[in-house]
């Protein structure tokens, strides 16, 4: 997988068995290479921790100006 446009997340440390422990969330996730933490946000790729969402929209949702009942 490309890396190129992905960023380095933070909070995350190399655990001794050579994978990622991710230390964002309690659930403390043990990413092996080319795996996703249980999120599917963060990826493990080249023993570095990459956030694949981070910049990217998740969701849109137009609202009118004028909302009613006032």
């Amino acid at each position: 997988m490309k890396t190129s446009g992905l960023k380095i997340a933070d909070w995350w440390k190399l655990a001794k068995n050579g994978k990622i422990l991710c230390t964002l969330c309690p659930r403390y996730c043990t990413i092996g290479e080319g795996q996703a933490g249980f999120c599917y946000i963060r990826q493990n790729h080249y023993g570095k921790l990459y956030s694949v969402g981070y910049g990217r929209p998740t969701g849109f949702a137009i609202d009118p100006i004028e909302k009613k009942p006032l």
